[in-house]
């Protein structure tokens, strides 16, 4: 490539190659925004620059540090200063453009922020006259919602904004960065997201965006959310995100029966972003969620009844039908049994079935995130149930009260023995007669399932060998024998791992 730019372009310098670059890239942007395509592709180049690959001259030689030299040339500048509609018509909200033009805007403001932080460090002022325009744009939302309220004009700044911050958020990869973009946030202008949630929550042209800006702002990349140990605001960004899913879930659910073309655009979909957020919020290590109960704060208690709400108003066959809910809920459901399992144990019987049942039809999907997420969950739940077990065991006053959540699954498995009975099935005929792809998963839960129930694995191994060719029993049966071979009654590690 750069050899045919040297002949006919008469391009000798690797400087002088980006330069053209960048040059191109912003005439492509000032002068073609109506044009998707050239706009699209542009972008993606432009991105792929910021990212900072290796770039190699025209003598072949590689040049180390590109994005110091990037942020060094004039178009680049140019851009940092002047990311507006009026220099670039494709940022333009107005009615002459598609929502779905809007989505080329979260790609630009991840590559111009990637290229801002190059020099950026601890600079504040910096980082404020950068989000100028979408602070001009945020104070003009709040007027519209104060004065006359033109609901059109206000949702699709909105969007655009959303799609803006979204990008901004996803290349702040430090935690001084993300500080001063929560700084710039909260809590102005994350009260205007609520209420456009409450206003437009049947139109998820306006909510998605605004769903996946807060789930990426949950995301703790690179320990990006480690505020001061005197800071709130980890809780402070766990309670918006709480009051966001609660007043999603609320307001989705008063929508009533959709149609099969309509169920996933209007619901499923917002559900899923939902359960992402949710999820990176619970596994990222930012919130200690003892506090909520401790001073009598309900965002904890209510976003987990928000899960449960949501989770009832889907049925089965859709969790595993649709790829990014099942990808959303059952890492989520992961989390909730790896850390919250008092609050597994409290819910309803028929949410506890709706929930074991879900794990089981999950163990046999395709998607190895599914049935891996589905495995480790099981694995908690026995495990849970197992200790349980062994502390009642011991007898003592102290551990009869601390197991009382574990005597109320306890009591639920004895009422519907069939549930893990089943998945026990489910996993020896994944090991013996399929090709599993994730044998180490499959095998986490299995020692567990059968101490609970060993009356149960006996008879299903009897019943596994009789299926069989006669000719096959023996060896069948030997490899069952070899399986438990050594194996203690506890589910230490080195247990498991026999």
């Amino acid at each position: 490539v750069y050899t045919r730019m040297s002949e006919v372009l008469g391009i000798t310098d690797d400087n002088h190659v980006l330069e053209t670059f960048m040059t191109k890239i912003v005439t492509n942007l000032k002068y073609r925004g109506r044009c998707e395509p050239v706009i699209s592709r542009t972008l993606q180049f432009l991105n792929d620059l910021s990212v900072g690959y290796p770039f190699y001259c025209v003598a072949g030689s590689v040049v180390t540090h590109l994005l110091k030299k990037l942020v060094k040339i004039e178009a680049v500048k140019f851009m940092l200063q002047n990311h507006t509609s009026k220099h670039f018509p494709f940022l333009d909200i107005s009615d002459t453009y598609n929502l779905g033009d809007l989505r080329c805007r979260t790609v630009f403001y991840t590559a111009l922020t990637r290229l801002l932080m190059v020099d950026l460090g601890e600079d504040e002022d910096e980082f404020e006259n950068f989000m100028l325009p979408l602070t001009i744009s945020f104070e003009s939302v709040t007027q519209i919602f104060n004065t006359s309220f033109e609901q059109e004009a206000a949702k699709r700044m909105l969007i655009g904004l959303a799609r803006d911050l979204r990008g901004i958020a996803f290349a702040l990869n430090t935690k001084t960065s993300y500080t001063m973009l929560f700084d710039w946030m909260y809590p102005a202008y994350m009260s205007i997201l609520q209420r456009a949630i409450e206003l437009w929550y049947r139109e998820p042209a306006c909510t998605t965006p605004i769903l996946k800006l807060m789930a990426e702002f949950m995301q703790n990349r690179s320990q990006r959310l480690n505020f001061d140990v005197s800071s709130p605001n980890g809780i402070l960004l766990f309670r918006e995100a709480s009051k966001m899913i609660c007043t999603y879930g609320n307001q989705i659910l008063s929508l009533g029966t959709l149609s099969k073309d309509q169920v996933y655009p209007l619901k499923l979909k917002g559900i899923s972003i939902c359960y992402s957020a949710l999820k990176s919020a619970l596994c990222g290590n930012y919130v200690s969620f003892g506090v909520f109960k401790l001073y009598g704060d309900n965002h904890f208690d209510n976003v987990l009844q928000a899960f449960v709400k949501m989770l009832l108003s889907v049925s089965h066959s859709d969790l595993l039908q649709y790829r990014k809910l099942s990808q959303s809920y059952y890492p989520l459901l992961e989390c909730l049994t790896q850390d919250h399992m008092g609050f597994i144990t409290s819910l309803e019987p028929h949410v506890l079935i709706y929930i074991l049942t879900s794990i089981s039809e999950g163990l046999t999907a395709v998607d190895t995130v599914v049935s891996s997420s589905c495995c480790t969950s099981l694995d908690y739940i026995v495990t849970y149930l197992f200790k349980h077990l062994a502390k009642e065991g011991k007898k003592t006053l102290r551990c009869r009260e601390i197991s009382q959540d574990g005597q109320r699954l306890f009591h639920f498995m004895q009422q519907n023995p069939e549930i893990l009975q089943q998945m026990m099935s489910i996993l020896l005929n994944t090991i013996i007669f399929e090709d599993c792809r994730n044998q180490w998963s499959v095998s986490r839960p299995l020692l567990g399932l059968i101490l609970l129930d060993e009356k149960y694995f006996s008879e299903l191994r009897a019943t596994l060998i009789t299926s069989q060719p006669d000719n096959k029993h023996e060896f069948l049966d030997q490899c069952f024998r070899n399986l438990m071979e050594g194996v203690e009654q506890n589910l230490l590690v080195k247990n498991r791992d026999r």
